[in-house]
């Protein structure tokens, strides 16, 4: 419990010290920080059973539309006005821990092989991106590059319950509500819920409180996040997924503005 709280103070401390608006050029941001997750989960299932504090370095190229961010590689850019928005990258997925790695935590869940997808969303908000945003509806489809070749889509709808300015920083905030449910063809659902997985289909849903910091890093990015998270169907009594199935991830993102 004392190393949460710790970590909580660190990541806040963080946060409220960033500075993290957008820049112009061929090199445009970086950013450093770290990402505190109380839990490790992927698509509904628990990959790790205590918390996680991940570094954080991110390049922003060509007016931030190109980013590096440690664990992927993407470009992003408005297709539509300001409301709608293509996003593809490059993923790794893992399920191992970086730090802390404690063997007790770890050993209770199973290892699955690290791979790479190619990810594409399609972001719509409503009914703008500016400052009149008030939603968003995001569709995404994910193909893996490497470990078992499946095909992964997602749906998710984000609604602002309202914006203020937090004290005495005076960076604004917008609280969202969030649900998202994601659809896995076979090979994708044995990958993540276990080889006795024995459908494609629906496969996890979630939903919680998301809090964006839009003046300060890109709507895309949880900066605080609450949410419950479940595996669904028949994926739930599968190896991987029995006794991992749902559970309950706060998470926090810092980062600072290292290019002015």
């Amino acid at each position: 419990m004392k190393r949460h709280i710790a970590a909580l103070i660190v990541i806040w401390t963080l946060t409220a010290t960033a500075n993290v608006s957008p820049h112009h050029g061929t090199l445009s941001s970086i950013n450093l920080g770290a990402r505190y997750s109380s839990i490790l989960q992927n698509r509904g299932v628990i990959q790790y059973r205590d918390f996680q504090l991940d570094p954080v370095v991110a390049f922003f190229f060509f007016d931030d539309k190109l980013e590096f961010l440690g664990d992927s590689i993407g470009y992003r850019d408005f297709i539509f006005n300001d409301q709608i928005r293509l996003r593809s990258r490059i993923v790794s997925i893992s399920a191992n821990p970086l730090f802390p790695n404690y063997e007790s935590s770890h050993a209770a869940t199973p290892e699955r092989p690290d791979t790479y997808e190619w990810s594409n969303r399609l972001e719509i908000f409503l009914p703008g991106y500016s400052d009149r945003y008030m939603a968003e509806i995001d569709l995404g489809i994910a193909k893996d590059l490497s470990a078992h070749h499946g095909t992964y889509f997602d749906l998710q709808a984000k609604y602002k319950l309202f914006d203020f300015q937090a004290l005495p920083t005076k960076i604004k905030i917008e609280p969202n509500l969030f649900a998202a449910a994601g659809w896995g063809d076979l090979d994708h659902n044995r990958y993540f819920y276990g080889p006795t997985a024995d459908a494609e289909g629906l496969n996890n849903f979630s939903y919680g409180l998301w809090f964006a910091f839009p003046d300060e890093a890109d709507r895309f990015y949880p900066i605080i996040q609450v949410t419950h998270f479940e595996t669904l169907g028949t994926n739930r009594m599968a190896q991987y997924a029995q006794n991992n199935s749902d559970g309950w991830l706060v998470s926090f993102i810092a980062t600072y503005g290292v290019l002015e």
